[in-house]
């Protein structure tokens, strides 16, 4: 075998003297070739003193504290170690201590020099270096062989008493990519990484395909753009570094790294604290320019942002001078100088911030990253992050909440009041509404009747008045009390009220006394509603003296007629998202209160939820058990007289029992119209940026913007954003429809709804005082309304209702069918309420979106047909967010969207963040250029189109079983949409959930007689055991 010494004096190119060193790498690994490697590889060093080669050369450095120098195989496409070198290792080993016992990174390894310094002088337990450069990779190993053994291939150790060559490995990677991919993790990440733009047009793929020496010099010399904020300023490159490094530092580690001051320390800092760090320069030293880096990249991004970048005249210049003044200085051969800045950086709020950005790479949404300020974040803000993106890992979905609130917060909600305020309660009687204006609006639909009196505390005027003004209660006789308690019982002694709703001062500093006085005054007047809102007493808090009154009202006897309402309004994360409960409520308003809920949607969104969850948690995970406390007594109060328009309601077929438990966990529910599907990206990235922006008053107008656009892109119509109103889900909205007309009218407002429809339409039409007048349909055509149908009204209604697709039967209108409802409308002068929440999940054959001819929108382009059509879309279909509670409606005119929005919550700011972002890829340019509008197209179109195909695949394998059995609609048409079909199985309902574990809708719930509405919107693995189940009881009859 031919020495290594004269393969290289033969070498004519770096190719062949990088092949011939290579081969003494592999030999070098070998153990049976190991020791004569040794030697030929120390041989190699001697020649490169005596002799000098084109592609090779050896280089000793000088290290203060070691007795011999570290020896380093160099090549022309490596950095030799210069003042960067020098003045990071200085840095890095101010504090040698720091490195005991710790696995460290070196970014940009390039000869490894640093590696070997901080084995030869600390107790570093391992270092890898990483580089992009195979030849530094290449490199560095050698010098590891090199400084890391003696001639007679014996071993030299670490500080730590380890081999060196053990204890140092050299990787080619981008960045940290390859540590990322082993999952592997350390304590110590350093780095002198490229801080200056590449002059060139060359993308960095294609100079590390070229591989000659001057590309990959260059290659560690310059760095690329990477679409972000730092590029301007020539860092983008140790941004991403940055970024990368919290994916695999242990706890407590940190990063250290040197850099040109040249961008000034605001950039640098700004840098460091956007991703999380607080960093602090250890060392620096001022050095004179480099003559081999050009400096015209960043000459252009002085030019292009305003900026100026920091050179200096002299060693000791105080003022420094622009890259351009730098240029032309070096042009005359004038010495210039800049800044080497050693800084070290640890993370803020690390445990909460390594779990979220790891949360995000799980996601594969790191690059979400991008967008994110964490300076901006406080502890809190991070830790919920940690929390929700955990949520979003565990399942990407946001599912409606269970009307009282899942039973996971309910616990945690009981056990925070037995533990913290002694008040127990059982998870099954609280019932946990939104906000606390809601949840009191569903009190007054119970039981406050027209003309009753209502005395409300000064103090609460500010959170109720928009309840009282605009909302539908004008029928109630308000009075205003001050909040002195002995003024308001003469108050109520004088005018005997019904309700009365109070925040008396002496409950901020509450007393048995007062508080006693406050239940003998209900108690001699039991036929009054005494709702004590202590909302403003309320903390989350362990403190003695938080929750005061609701402490002592617990240990006394509370009287039935006196309740207590909280609203969760003071976190400071989220100041807009609220949760609300009562405490002493009836113990069968729980039951009424999910008539409620299911007729409004007053759910609370499932963000708030989680938010609620994480604050509680934050309080119960102490390990010891809280002492016994005795349960609340069940307020039994009797003879409450309810609205009859409630009870009605109430009473309605809806909300009939079940015939098989739904907590049944082998139960299957394709009576459920929800679509169980992860949410999009677009709309997670907006949700984690709705909780780390500054809330911004500027949202509702700029989502209605962006309401415009989807509108525009999915129905072919532009309308104006003043004629937008937003709310939390379809359901507020069409409820205060309901109540502007009946304002508007002077009256009870009729309602035409077609047989064959949405279920809880026809409770919730009576809910909010309507009429209904029913439509006849028939099943022959899905039932469909026609315009025949609603010829043969006894009377005009004022309202039509509608769906498109219609629900039950999925079945859509057709445009001749669209046309023909719009001019019925428009020339009886009926308002129409056209719900096409599920307009987007038409069937997939129908074309790469559902056809804007299908839409009732197509009527918005007539002022005729416009001035009657009220539109109403949303997130919780078509993108499967029915827990982030959005919708809006498009109105006639800006006066019906001004009294409608007045009358109903906005939803979180938070969430409107979410669905602005979601809602961006139909806008038809970015607003300064900051979203790619095409990317998000495509995302959403991708998005949809998979949805799409899974629902219509779903879809036609149940037609088909239904078909084999003659027991489908018989229709053959592609023009369907939506989550469900129509069976003629209402019979068969109360026996197929009872043995086959699969529950449908009644005849009943739809208004459709013998026909079923079943749901096929299930994950695709509970799907096939749902079909099985259907086949198998099918074939069983």
């Amino acid at each position: 075998m031919i020495d290594i010494t004269e393969q290289i004096e033969s070498a004519r190119s770096p190719e062949a003297s990088m092949r011939a060193l290579e081969a003494l790498l592999a030999r070098l690994d070998e153990t049976e070739t190991r020791l004569d490697a040794i030697g030929e590889l120390h041989r190699l060093a001697e020649s490169c003193v005596q002799k000098k080669y084109p592609h090779l050369m050896l280089r000793a450095v000088d290290v203060p504290g070691l007795e011999q120098p570290i020896r380093l195989f160099l090549t022309p496409a490596v950095f030799s170690p210069e003042m960067w070198g020098q003045t990071f290792a200085e840095g890095l080993l101010k504090y040698p201590e720091q490195f005991h016992g710790t696995r460290v990174v070196e970014l940009g390894t390039g000869s490894g020099w640093i590696s070997l310094v901080l084995l030869a002088k600390t107790q570093v337990k391992e270092v890898i270096g990483l580089d992009i450069n195979p030849v530094a990779v290449m490199t560095a190993r050698l010098n590891a062989w090199l400084n890391g053994t003696r001639p007679d291939g014996s071993m030299i150790l670490s500080q730590a008493g380890m081999p060196i060559v053990g204890c140092f490995r050299a990787m080619e990677s981008d960045l940290l990519q390859v540590i990322i991919d082993s999952k592997d993790s350390f304590d110590h990440i350093i780095g002198c990484i490229p801080q200056v733009l590449h002059p060139g047009k060359e993308e960095e793929d294609d100079l590390e395909q070229r591989l000659s020496e001057r590309d990959l010099y260059d290659l560690s010399n310059y760095c690329f753009e990477q679409g972000i904020l730092e590029d301007r300023f020539g860092l983008p490159l140790i941004a991403r570094a940055l970024e990368q490094s919290q994916l695999c530092l242990k706890p407590n580690g940190k990063v250290t790294l040197i850099l040109g001051g040249r961008p000034g320390p605001h950039a640098i800092e700004s840098m460091f604290v956007r991703r999380g760090f607080q960093p602090e320069i250890v060392w620096s030293r001022r050095i004179a320019q480099a003559d081999d880096t050009d400096l015209a990249s960043l000459v252009e991004l002085e030019k292009a942002h305003g900026i100026q970048f920091h050179f200096f005249l002299g060693k000791h210049s105080r003022q420094s001078l622009s890259a351009d003044t730098a240029v032309k200085l070096l042009k005359k051969n004038r010495q210039i100088y800049h800044d080497l800045l050693v800084y070290e950086a640890n993370t803020r709020f690390e445990k909460s911030t390594f779990g979220f950005v790891r949360n995000l790479k799980a996601l594969e949404l790191d690059s979400l990253r991008k967008e994110l300020d964490f300076s901006r974040m406080s502890e809190e803000q991070m830790s919920f992050l940690e929390r929700l993106s955990g949520s979003l890992l565990k399942s990407k979905a946001l599912p409606y909440p269970h009307e009282r609130g899942d039973m996971s917060l309910r616990k945690r909600l009981a056990s925070f009041l037995r533990i913290y305020c002694h008040t127990a309660l059982e998870p099954d009687d609280i019932f946990v509404a939104p906000e606390r204006r809601v949840l009191l609006s569903m009190i007054l639909d119970m039981v406050a009747r027209a003309g009753d009196s209502v005395l409300i505390s000064q103090s609460l005027r500010s959170v109720y008045d928009k309840l009282f003004s605009t909302t539908g209660y004008t029928h109630l006789n308000l009075t205003s009390a001050n909040d002195d308690l002995h003024e308001i019982f003469e108050l109520d002694n004088a005018l005997a009220p019904r309700l009365l709703i109070l925040a008396p001062n002496s409950m901020t500093r509450p007393s048995m006394i007062n508080v006693g006085a406050l239940f003998e005054q209900a108690k001699l007047h039991p036929e009054r509603f005494y709702i004590i809102d202590d909302s403003a007493n309320f903390d989350i808090d362990s403190s003695l003296e938080a929750n005061m009154t609701l402490r002592i009202a617990s240990q006394m006897k509370m009287p039935s007629n006196v309740i207590f309402l909280y609203g969760l309004v003071k976190n400071t994360v989220c100041p807009d998202l609220e949760l609300s409960f009562l405490i002493n409520a009836p113990s069968d308003w729980s039951e009424k209160f999910d008539v409620a809920s299911e007729l409004t949607y007053s759910r609370i969104p499932y963000p708030s939820q989680l938010y609620y969850e994480w604050l509680f948690d934050d309080l119960l995970s102490f390990p010891f058990p809280a002492p016994e406390v005795c349960p609340l007594k069940q307020n039994e109060l009797k003879n409450v007289e309810y609205r009859e328009e409630f009870l009605s309601a109430a009473s309605d077929e809806v909300f009939a029992p079940k015939p098989i438990s739904v907590e049944d966990p082998e139960l299957i529910r394709l009576d459920y119209g929800e679509f169980e599907y992860p949410v999009p990206d677009l709309l997670v990235k907006g949700l984690v940026k709705g909780f780390v922006e500054e809330p911004s008053d500027a949202l509702p107008s700029l989502l209605r913007q962006r309401v415009t656009s989807y509108t525009h892109f999915t129905r072919g119509q532009m309308v104006t954003p003043d004629r937008v109103v937003l709310g939390q889900g379809l359901y507020p909205l069409f409820g205060a429809l309901l109540r502007t007309l009946a304002a508007r009218l002077g009256r009870q407002p009729v309602v035409a709804v077609p047989n064959g429809s949405y279920g809880c339409i026809y409770p919730t039409v009576v809910y909010h005082g309507a009429e209904i007048l029913p439509v006849e349909t028939d099943h022959s055509n899905g039932f469909v309304i026609t315009k025949a149908a609603i010829d043969k009204l006894p009377k005009k209604p004022d309202l039509l209702w509608l769906t498109q697709p219609n629900n039950p039967s999925g079945l859509m209108f057709d445009a001749n069918a669209v046309k023909s409802i719009l001019d019925l409308c428009a020339s009886q002068q009926i308002y129409l309420f056209a719900d096409e929440i599920f307009f987007m999940l038409s069937d997939y054959r129908l074309g790469a979106w559902t056809p804007q001819f299908l839409s009732f929108g197509t009527g918005l382009a007539s002022s005729d047909k416009s001035k009657y059509l009220f539109l109403a879309d949303g997130t919780s279909k078509a993108f499967a967010a029915g827990g982030l509670r959005a919708g809006f409606m498009i109105c006639p005119d800006q006066s019906f969207a001004h009294e409608i929005q007045a009358r109903i919550e906005l939803p979180p700011k938070s969430i409107l963040r979410a669905w602005d972002n979601l809602y961006s890829a139909f806008l038809e340019e970015a607003p300064h250029g900051l979203i790619d509008i095409d990317a998000a197209k495509n995302e959403v179109h991708t998005y949809l189109s998979d949805a799409r195909k899974l629902l219509t695949s779903q879809r036609d394998e149940l037609l088909q079983v239904l078909k084999e059995h003659k027991l489908d609609d018989g229709l053959d048409t592609p023009y369907r949409g939506g989550l469900f079909v129509i069976a003629k199985m209402a019979d068969q309902r109360d026996e197929l959930a009872k043995k086959s574990k699969l529950l449908i809708n009644s005849g009943k719930w739809s208004r459709s007689g013998d026909w079923a509405r079943l749901c096929f919107s299930l994950p695709p693995e509970k799907w096939k055991v749902a079909i099985q189940r259907l086949r198998d009881y099918l074939n069983s009859r």
